[in-house]
């Protein structure tokens, strides 16, 4: 494996200097969250939360069992340090980014970037409740796999605006995804990526990286792993028997599913400071997603992880403002439009909806389309390797040079 240097040095273009940074929680955070786990306790048993009701064919969110195992995991086998040190084995930076509003935002990064002049330079934008964390697979398989002399790629993993170690989102004023695009352009541009870059994202990062793909000329191609509908969805014809199936799944989502969304969007700070007073709700909030939204079992340990920086970090506060944009009275409400002259790829994982092969047709920036039978809403943690192998195909073969 490449050392964790080899990969930290800026291309010549960059007129920003950010910090290494190497992330250590104090030894009384981790006791504290010891604590307060220790004495949350487990709600009682009924039938919307035990085995019997899936065993009868319905679904309610995370069962009894699982939290209470989650919880004896979390504090009886969790390692916080040996995913700390995972974390710091990889570079990491933080940045201040002047918006022109305010105060400046402190932005975090992992990043492993190439000595090559001709690689490309690529923004990876996480969702929610996900994180940088996502990334590092990916990341692992890139610097055992390349030097940074060979490195196709920069590889730049932010932390987004109001997400784990980057601050935000500003106390004064509303905050939306045009704000979120226009930082991280400004990051890209300010560490020598001003000529052109890709952006890669999901959930969350795939709203941004729509913004950033119609709103910055600095962006010259956007790949995603998640496309929103925008079309009748009764609208069936050409459907075949498998992409009727996953339309199914869909609607049931849109109706049974989706109650989480509205909560964020017309309550984020009820449930931002609910999740904020105790790890074990935050667990529960957020470890169901990466139960219902996965396609591949991720690890008890990587949820824990995940949930850890979310609690060191009060994020979860923080993080739910790109929701709003679901509401009736939003500007933004629905998906940013796309360029209709920068190429797209879009690897159709087993997400929560999946853009029938028929609909591609309708965006003719669709440049590259590949299916995948396993992984799901968290594409890059559940199947890192096909991720990565497609970003590399649509980056060389499809997009071509910036």
């Amino acid at each position: 494996m490449a050392s964790l240097h080899e990969f930290d040095t800026f291309p010549a273009a960059a007129s920003a200097k950010p910090e290494a940074f190497q992330l250590h929680v104090f030894e009384s955070r981790l006791g504290d969250l010891m604590t307060l786990l220790k004495l949350s306790p487990i709600g009682p048993p009924t039938w919307e939360n035990s085995a019997v009701a899936r065993e009868q064919g319905k679904y309610f969110g995370v069962t009894r069992d699982w939290l209470s195992q989650a919880k004896e995991s979390w504090l009886n086998k969790f390692d916080w340090r040996a995913h700390e040190a995972r974390i710091n084995s990889f570079p990491n930076f933080k940045v201040p980014i002047q918006d022109g509003e305010g105060e400046p935002f402190s932005i975090h990064f992992a990043a492993l970037f190439s000595t090559k002049t001709d690689a490309v330079p690529v923004i990876f934008l996480h969702g929610w409740p996900g994180c940088f964390l996502e990334f590092l697979p990916m990341l692992d398989i890139l610097r055992t796999k390349y030097t940074a002399e060979t490195l196709p790629f920069h590889a730049i993993v932010p932390s987004l605006p109001g997400y784990g170690l980057s601050s935000g989102p500003p106390l004064d004023r509303d905050f939306s995804g045009k704000d979120a695009a226009r930082i991280l352009n400004k990051l890209m541009v300010e560490l020598g990526f001003g000529r052109g870059y890709v952006t890669q994202g999901g959930d969350v990062g795939y709203m941004i990286s729509r913004i950033l793909n119609a709103d910055h000329d600095e962006c010259k191609a956007m790949h995603v792993n998640t496309m929103m509908p925008e079309h009748d969805l009764d609208d069936t014809e050409g459907l075949d028997e498998t992409e009727l199936r996953y339309l199914a799944k869909f609607k049931d989502w849109q109706a049974k599913g989706a109650a989480y969304a509205l909560e964020h969007g017309t309550r984020p700070a009820t449930i931002g400071l609910v999740m904020a007073a105790s790890p074990l709700a935050l667990l529960a909030w957020t470890g169901e997603k990466y139960l219902e939204w996965s396609n591949t079992d991720i690890p008890l340990d990587t949820i824990l992880a995940f949930a850890s920086l979310y609690w060191f970090t009060s994020s979860m506060p923080r993080n739910v403002w790109p929701y709003r944009n679901i509401l009736p009275d939003s500007p933004s409400r629905g998906a940013p439009p796309m360029s209709e002259t920068k190429p797209v790829g879009y690897s159709a994982f087993r997400d929560i909806y999946v853009l029938p092969k028929v609909w591609t047709k309708r965006y003719p920036m669709i440049k590259f389309r590949k299916e995948h039978n396993k992984g799901g809403h968290f594409a890059a943690l559940e199947q890192p390797e096909a991720f990565l192998a497609d970003v590399h195909e649509f980056l060389f073969d499809i997009a071509g040079p910036l």
